[in-house]
Order: C-alpha cells, then sequence, then structure tokens
C-alpha cells in the first residue's frame, strides 16, 4: 500500500481486544504461579520448576513487550507448546494436583487466539491429553477429567465466538452509517488524520472528494423518504463498485458524502471525481429518474491541518453548486482511466 496509514477496521478492533487479553494474561499468569514456581524450587520438584519459569519469563516479557510495542513478543501460537509441555509433565509428576490448570488455559487458548488456531490448539491438547490423563491417572478420574475438559473447551469456543460476533457488531456500528454501509463522520475523521499523517512523513499522497446530492429534498418532496434512502444505498452501491480497493467512502451528513483516495497523482483526484460524477448520472438509481451529484476535490497540502483540508473540499463542493451543479470543482484537466488498486 506505498506507506499509506489505513485507520482500524472491525477486524482490527478483534486483534486489539485479544492483544489486551493476552497482556492481561501475562499479568495473572505472573501473579498466580510464580508462587507455585517457587515451591517447586523449595521442594526440590526442579523439572515443574523450570517449565513453570519459563513460563513466568516469557508472560512476563511478552506483558512488558505489549505494553511498551503494542504487538506480541511471543505469539501464543509458540507459546502453546511450553504451555501443554508444563500441564502433561505435570500430569505425570504430580498426578491429580495439576488437572485443575487445564481448564483456565483452554480458556486462555479459546479468548486469544484466532479463532481457528484456537480450535487446532485445543484439538491438538485433547489429543495429548487424553493418553497421557489415562496413563497417569486412575480410569475413573481420567475418564471424568477428560470428558469435562472437552466440555468446558466447547462451551468455552461457543461463548468466545459470541463474543466475537458481539465485538464485530459494536465496531460495525461505530464506525458505519447504518442506512448506507458507507462509514460515519467519526470514523472518517480518524482516517483524514492518518492519511494527513501519513503525507506528511512522505508516505504516499491522499484526496478528499465531497460529494453532494443535487436538489435531493425535491426527491424526498417528490418521491418519500423511501425513495430518497433508496437514492442514498443506490449511490453508495455505485460509489463503492467505482471506488478503489484504497479508497474509503463515507457519509458525513443527510445527502453529503466524502471519498478519501489514497496514492492519486496531482490533479488526477478531480479527473477520477468525474468519472465518479458521469457513473452516478448513467447509474439507474431512481428507476428512470436522472440522479447527479455536486463535487469538489482537495488534495492534501504539506502540513496542513485536517480541518483546513476538509474545509477547502467543502469550499471546492460550495464552488461546484454554484457553477449549475452535476460537475467537479476544480474543473478536471484530462479524463481518468479507472484502475483498481491494492
Amino acid at each position: 500500500m506505498n506507506g499509506t496509514v489505513v485507520s482500524q477496521q472491525p477486524d482490527d478492533l478483534i486483534t486489539g481486544f485479544r492483544l489486551r487479553m493476552y497482556m492481561i494474561f501475562g499479568f495473572v499468569t505472573v501473579l498466580f504461579v510464580l508462587p507455585f514456581t517457587v515451591n517447586h524450587f523449595l521442594q526440590g520438584r526442579i523439572t515443574m520448576a523450570l517449565l513453570t519459569l519459563s513460563i513466568l519469563i516469557v508472560s512476563g516479557a511478552n506483558t512488558l513487550w505489549i505494553l511498551r510495542h503494542k504487538r506480541q513478543l511471543v505469539p501464543l501460537v509458540f507459546f502453546f507448546p511450553v504451555m501443554q509441555a508444563t500441564l502433561i509433565a505435570g500430569l505425570f509428576l504430580q498426578g491429580v494436583t495439576i488437572v485443575f490448570w487445564f481448564f483456565p488455559c483452554a480458556l486462555i487458548i479459546l479468548s486469544i487466539a484466532e479463532r481457528q488456531h484456537a480450535r487446532i490448539m485445543i484439538i491438538i491438547s485433547v489429543a495429548l491429553l487424553i493418553p497421557a490423563a489415562f496413563y497417569a491417572l486412575s480410569m475413573e478420574f481420567a475418564v471424568r477429567f477428560v470428558v469435562s475438559y472437552i466440555m468446558v473447551a466447547y462451551l468455552g469456543d461457543v461463548i468466545v465466538r459470541l463474543l466475537d460476533s458481539v465485538q464485530e457488531q459494536q465496531a460495525r456500528l461505530a464506525t458505519t452509517d447504518p442506512l448506507t454501509g458507507a462509514y460515519n463522520r467519526r470514523h472518517m475523521m480518524a482516517c483524514v488524520a492518518d492519511a494527513a499523517e501519513a503525507c506528511r512523513r512522505g508516505m504516499g499522497t491522499a484526496s478528499l472528494i465531497a460529494l453532494d446530492v443535487d436538489h435531493f429534498k425535491s426527491i424526498n418532496d417528490l418521491l418519500g423518504h423511501e425513495a430518497g434512502d433508496k437514492a442514498l444505498k443506490g449511490l453508495v452501491d455505485t460509489l463503492l463498485q467505482r471506488k478503489r480497493k484504497l479508497d474509503e467512502v463515507f457519509r458525513t451528513g443527510g445527502e453529503e458524502f466524502v471519498i478519501l483516495t489514497h496514492d492519486i497523482e496531482a490533479g488526477q483526484a478531480t479527473a477520477f471525481a468525474e468519472s465518479l460524477r458521469l457513473h452516478v448520472e448513467q447509474a439507474n438509481i431512481l428507476d428512470g429518474q436522472t440522479m447527479t451529484v455536486s463535487i469538489g476535490v482537495a488534495d492534501y497540502e504539506n502540513n496542513e491541518s485536517i480541518e483546513a483540508w476538509i474545509r477547502r473540499a467543502d469550499v471546492n463542493l460550495y464552488q461546484a453548486k454554484e457553477r449549475g451543479r452535476n460537475c467537479v470543482w476544480p474543473a478536471p484537466t484530462f479524463t481518468y482511466e479507472l484502475k483498481s488498486i491494492g
């Protein structure tokens, strides 16, 4: 993406949630496992002491790394073998006293790892647990333990899946306009800030395309509000079909929209906007009724504030309306050939 900074999407928010869970896991592990590690050393259980110490070191280092750098030092997929080795060794060395640690570990895996990876880890855990449990424990206890562990893992997966769905829904509601599916103004401000910062650092270019539906009040008055809603949805669908992969569409007001374009050469944004205007005019959004838009374009200028950038796009949109609507301002000087980039 040529260095363009992209704002958080719902998937990013879920990843951030899992990262916070990993950090909390590190804090909790150090707090609760440290006394057992000390006790293992005092009791001469060197193998268990070293295994739990390795968990403490990795957990603590991971937590500090996440706090400082906002990313994992050791992904769970690499930490998972250490956890399993400690639990399985504990079954052979300590018997039933270790079984209670399997349950929180299953919940940790399901909460932190991406869903598909978590399920694979749980399956591996069960595959290792069954023979170890039947070898190290009595038959009656092993059966109950394995069955209860599988039940906890399954119910944990269901609960985490529901939490993921709620998190995804909340993320969409926080960033998306419910009527049209375009991003909302709040999300636009974050994306515009990111784009401006990227431009200041020389990491690509960006332009704002401010767009307003011409005579939208007449559509509502003559055809009804249902037709007005249909017009807005159809407009966004049209823009989403024509935009490039990196570009983002926002609804900023009733019939007002903004497209944030990334990595487009100076002057090309107006030509791109003209191609969007023509496509909207030619699209059959209102069943035979022609719908047009006025567009104002503003390329980002070095060290410009985001407020000034947005204001320039709005001023140019106003100029397009003053010049008779259904046009782009500044006027394009050449034709833009749409090419999808990503």
